[in-house]
């Protein structure tokens, strides 16, 4: 059902986006009706993105096309909303200029979302501070990616090229914090197959995201298991990777939903860390991250799934669905005591809406400091 919508809402709101707010401003502008006919068709080809991508594609949102045909399609889609989001101004103010300035307005935008969405991201350095932090993890340094969504559209050369950089920084620990890809294992394993090259001192440790649920959890979960044995998967589980510290992951609750035994225990999760280790969790959603820390114990929380929020004007509805979380580091004192989460805003981008506005994708870097 939901898929569905996804599917044909875009091209209904194509029909809106010409009738209520498109051809106004042509008739305001006395443009001839070939004009509007053609501004006709090019939005509703704009709109079709979902339903041609299933056409030919196989697939609504992770299609089989060429890289080019699907970042080409969703800079066209993306730049017609922004056109009805700017056209919609004008009918609160008036706005008597050229045919061509709103949407090479509207494209541009458009264009720059899109390159913020496929880009490398940077490394950004978070520093965290404890008054019991263990002397033997002053300085210890973790590595968080999240959201990758490895697919058609976000290909092997983008995953070898944050693999690389995170292998550059040289971390203790890498956290994946899900939804590393998007479609059938089949098909798209071969643009996550770089993650397996992934090396820190202490190993690399992952949770599932809802996305892994969403097209083909069996078939990646053998991926994994065959092909990336040096990522452990952390399902109510923990590990120790060096004394005093236990980093436990959670599944998803997407896998509830579709019927498997995938319930998120975050207290179960650490039932073998019995010596008052410092406590991480994976866990890809943020909500509930102040029962597990005062709850459970949790030192420090590491999510995604939010993407930053997308846009400034989407962000409120995000963090609505989200506990209150949108991205970053959400201070302890006063809430938490000395105990923090970390909301990432993503490694990549979903390819069913791969816009990103003043929102940069971004490598975590995490390094533990002790209070003085």
């Amino acid at each position: 059902m939901i898929r569905a919508i996804f599917t044909y809402a875009p091209f209904a709101v194509g029909l809106l986006i010409m009738f209520g707010l498109i051809f106004p401003n042509c008739r305001q502008l006395q443009l001839r009706t070939r004009t509007q006919a053609i501004w006709a068709m090019v939005i509703l080809l704009c709109c079709s993105k979902f339903l041609c991508f299933k056409a030919f594609g196989g697939h609504a949102f992770n299609p089989d096309l060429p890289a080019l045909v699907i970042w080409i399609w969703d800079w066209l889609y993306s730049g017609a909303i922004i056109l009805a989001a700017l056209a919609l101004l004008t009918v609160f103010f008036r706005f008597r200029a050229k045919l061509w300035v709103l949407p090479v307005l509207a494209w541009g935008l458009a264009a720059w979302g899109l390159y913020n969405g496929f880009c490398v991201p940077a490394v950004h350095e978070v520093e965290l501070k404890y008054s019991d932090l263990p002397a033997s993890l002053d300085g210890y340094r973790i590595v968080q990616l999240s959201d990758l969504h490895c697919s058609s559209a976000a290909r092997r050369w983008r995953t070898q090229a944050v693999v690389d950089k995170v292998n550059a920084l040289k971390p203790d620990l890498i956290c994946l914090t899900g939804d590393l890809a998007d479609g059938k294992a089949s098909r798209i394993a071969r643009h996550l197959e770089p993650i397996k090259e992934l090396r820190a001192k202490d190993g690399v440790y992952a949770c599932t995201g809802n996305h892994e649920y969403y097209h083909d959890y069996y078939g990646w979960t053998m991926h994994f298991y065959e092909k990336a044995r040096d990522i452990r998967f952390l399902a109510n589980a923990c590990a120790i990777p060096r004394p005093g510290l236990a980093v436990a992951g959670v599944p998803d609750r997407a896998g509830r939903e579709r019927g498997l035994d995938a319930v998120p225990d975050p207290r179960g999760a650490f039932a073998a860390a019995t010596n008052g280790e410092f406590r991480v969790l994976l866990q890809h959603r943020p909500k509930g991250a102040e029962e597990n820390c005062r709850e459970v114990g949790v030192d420090l929380q590491l999510s995604g799934h939010t993407h930053g929020g997308i846009a400034p004007l989407l962000s409120w509805l995000v963090k609505l669905h989200n506990g209150g979380y949108v991205r970053g580091l959400y201070p302890a004192p006063g809430r938490l005591g000395d105990r923090y989460l970390y909301v990432s805003p993503g490694s990549g981008q979903w390819a069913g809406f791969p816009m990103r506005f003043f929102n940069d994708s971004e490598i975590t870097l995490l390094t533990l400091r002790r209070r003085k």
